[in-house]
């Protein structure tokens, strides 16, 4: 019941208009036989059943009923001829434009309106013809103004479809989808528009006193309305433009009725079409230039948009999700409290494309952004910041609040099972939490520092979340690593890093001299810093494979570059990245081959950990670095065995033994038993033995003693830029 008196009110209000559009145009008519120069009733009619159907074809007999009985009476002849023409050609045109359109018909396009344009001709064509011709049989016209008559019909509801119909159907949008704003775009603001209507005033005032003066005035003046009319089209949105081209229409319209000025009614077809023309595509071209600027703006939103939605979650974007926080970090008082953004990481998300598909991974992405989604509440805003990573801000809670809501968001990942095919995955996620400093603080700090957060959380096994603050051991112990990052990087590009020497003496005089490389970075610092500092964050990190490289290649030009050097042996260190580095065999390969060094000069060490961690590999890799000619040494030998059976697969060809037990061999008996033991499996084995760290020369003949083959440490060399080694030697 209230659709159907709604739909009969909305019935009643088109008849209404229908009549008072129609009583505006005839208002100026000086006798029934006279043809109006607007029919804005044409223009009503088209809109309301372009936007609703042709069911509504009832409003047009009526609203003609009453405009002829209580307005504009007519030959009982001509008005089955009036309601024909009105009617029958409103619905033709119609039904052949829907027809044409479908349903984005009255969508905003440049071309929607073309279409509707020449679906208004034909309109007024058809009516035109069928009208005059109910003229002529009613006797109201001469058989000699059939063609004036029909000229002018067609010019008068063309122009009354041109100036009424896009107002019209904007409105009826508006109204369905209870907003006068389509698309949230910035026009020109308030300001502006009262500056246009004051010049829009200022304007036909000039043009009626021009052409009160003069005809030759007002033809110079008629370019004014049109560049007024185009401002509003390129400033102000398309319904603004639409109502101020209907509006100059019935101003002009009103003049010429009136005859106030130099304005006066068209004598002749030719007076009647020229000037009716000139109006159309005044109201013509300024519409067409709004729906265009219209439909570009919305083109700009929509990317816009577009770039600020994740179409795989329709959660925000990064971009989105930055922009928000730059706001909300720009409008805190310089000392504020409240807010905090997290960082959500997804833990070991890699198995499920590695296992399933990468479509499983879209499919269990969406579907934990919907659990996501769920345990916040609206004023939360979330985004997906990456692959499987997830950002929250919370622009004004306290960080009570804000923990409170990410452990909901943990439990939920940890408790949601995705299933694909035959797999069932447990997910979990490690998160970074941090609230906004009181201080000012930029977007870029505080994703940092959730990045670092969220990574500690994960380097402790995930699934649980860490907390940015000042007594967080794991976040700073992340945040100064990443620091060191930085350095390292910087190092490489403004060649800081410097090589240091540390010879290692044998008991027995040999041919040439060995020195083990010692690595330093030059940082501003008065002393070099030692690799205890940086090496940590650079295996942390995955440099320390880069960093071994370029160790590699300045030792080897430190050899190449003085002929001093062909008499000394390098023993150069490497990491477990660069071990499990398969490409670091193809670039040692390609540097000894295009190198004047001896590969018998060159002895790589591997910590005895690396080498046990995967066997198989540090055997073939000594094999084939063998073959080349290198040596290789076992370093820190005795730390991390508890058996010695892997020795026989590892062709290495010198036991480095461990400080910590030569420090104390002379007073512990355990360090003692141990050093025994590693000089007399190297001795079955064929191996030659270094003491590693030994500070204190009284340990010497000890260690000679125990069948040591040489001895490295303080006691007898202190590492000394490489640059300066053999000038010592000198």
């Amino acid at each position: 019941m209230p659709t159907e008196r709604a739909t009969a009110l909305r019935f009643l209000i088109y008849v209404t208009l229908y009549v008072v559009a129609a009583e505006f145009a005839v208002v100026f008519v000086s006798q029934p036989t006279d043809v109006t120069l607007i029919w804005p009733s044409a223009g009503l009619a088209y809109a309301v059943l372009l936007f609703h159907g042709p069911r509504w074809w009832p409003i047009i007999p009526c609203g003609i009923a009453l405009t002829h009985l209580l307005i504009s009476p007519v030959p009982w002849l001509f008005f089955p001829f009036s309601l024909a023409s009105n009617t029958l050609a409103t619905l033709a045109s119609v039904w052949l434009v829907r027809r044409v359109a479908g349903p984005e018909l009255i969508t905003l396009r440049v071309t929607n309106g073309f279409l509707m344009l020449a679906g208004g001709a034909f309109n007024a064509v058809v009516s035109a013809v069928i009208g005059v011709c109910g003229m002529l049989l009613a006797s109201m016209i001469p058989p000699e103004d059939f063609g004036p008559a029909l000229g002018k019909w067609v010019a008068g509801d063309l122009f009354g479809i041109v100036a009424v119909t896009p107002l019209t159907l904007m409105v009826l949008r508006s109204l369905e989808r209870g907003s006068w704003i389509e698309v949230p775009l910035e026009f020109a603001g308030r300001s502006e528009k009262l500056i246009w209507l004051a010049a829009s005033i200022s304007g036909m005032a000039l043009v009626t006193q021009a052409s009160a003066a003069s005809p030759a005035y007002a033809l110079g003046l008629s370019s004014l309305p049109l560049t007024l009319l185009l401002w509003s089209a390129l400033r102000f949105e398309p319904i603004f433009t639409a109502a101020a081209t209907m509006t100059f229409a019935f101003v002009v319209v009103t003049l010429i009725g009136l005859n106030v000025g130099g304005f006066r009614a068209p004598g002749s077809l030719l007076e009647t079409f020229i000037l009716l023309s000139l109006l159309s595509v005044i109201a013509i071209v300024p519409q067409l230039v709004s729906v265009a600027n219209f439909r570009m703006r919305t083109s700009a939103f929509d990317m816009l948009q577009r770039a600020r939605t994740d179409r795989l979650t329709g959660l925000r974007s990064r971009t989105a999700f930055e922009e928000t926080l730059a706001r909300a970090l720009s409008d805190r008082p310089e000392i504020g409290r409240g807010g905090a953004i997290a960082y959500v990481d997804l833990d070991q998300f890699k198995l499920v494309n590695d296992l399933a598909s990468h479509a499983a991974g879209d499919q269990a992405i969406r579907q934990l952004a919907s659990v996501m989604r769920a345990k916040l509440d609206e004023d939360v805003y979330l985004a997906r910041l990456g692959a499987d990573e997830f950002g929250v801000l919370w622009e004004h809670a306290p960080l009570e609040r804000a923990t409170a809501d990410t452990e909901k968001l943990r439990l939920a990942i940890s408790e949601f099972r995705f299933a694909w095919e035959d797999h069932v995955f447990a997910l979990t996620a490690s998160i970074g939490l941090v609230p906004f400093p009181a201080r000012r603080a930029s977007v870029a700090e505080l994703l940092a520092q959730a990045d670092t957060a969220c990574y500690a959380a994960k380097e402790l096994g995930g699934n649980q979340i860490q907390l940015q603050s000042p007594d967080n051991a794991a976040v700073l112990e992340r945040t100064e690593s990443m620091g060191w990052v930085v350095r390292i990087n910087s190092a490489f590009e403004n060649d800081l890093f410097e090589l240091y020497g540390q010879r290692i003496l044998s008991f027995e005089a040999e041919e040439f001299e060995t020195c083990e490389i010692l690595l330093r970075l030059r940082d501003g610092y008065e002393e070099p810093l030692l690799p205890g500092r940086f090496i940590p964050a650079a295996e942390r990190f995955g440099m320390s494979a880069r960093i071994d490289r370029h160790v590699i290649d300045r030792s080897l030009r430190w050899l190449e570059s003085d002929p001093r050097a062909s008499r000394m042996h390098l023993n150069i260190n490497l990491s477990a990245s660069t071990l499990a580095d398969a490409d670091f065999a193809s670039f040692l390969s390609r540097r000894l081959k295009g190198s004047s060094v001896d590969p018998a000069q060159i002895c790589l060490e591997i910590t005895e950990t690396s080498a046990v961690r995967d066997l198989d590999h540090a055997r073939q890799l000594i094999a084939q670095f063998k073959a080349m000619g290198v040596r290789f040494a076992l370093d820190d030998f005795g730390t991390g065995f508890c058996s010695f059976a892997y020795l026989r697969d590892l062709d290495v060809d010198v036991f480095k033994i461990d400080g910590s037990f030569v420090r104390d061999v002379d007073r512990n008996e355990l360090s003692l038993a141990i050093v025994k033991s590693i000089v007399e499996i190297a001795r079955v084995l064929g191996k030659r033995t270094v003491a590693e760290s030994v500070e204190d020369a009284r340990l010497s003949p000890i260690l000679q003693q125990l069948g040591v083959d040489a001895v490295q440490g303080f006691a007898f060399h202190r590492p000394e830029p490489l640059r300066l080694l053999l000038a010592s030697a000198a």
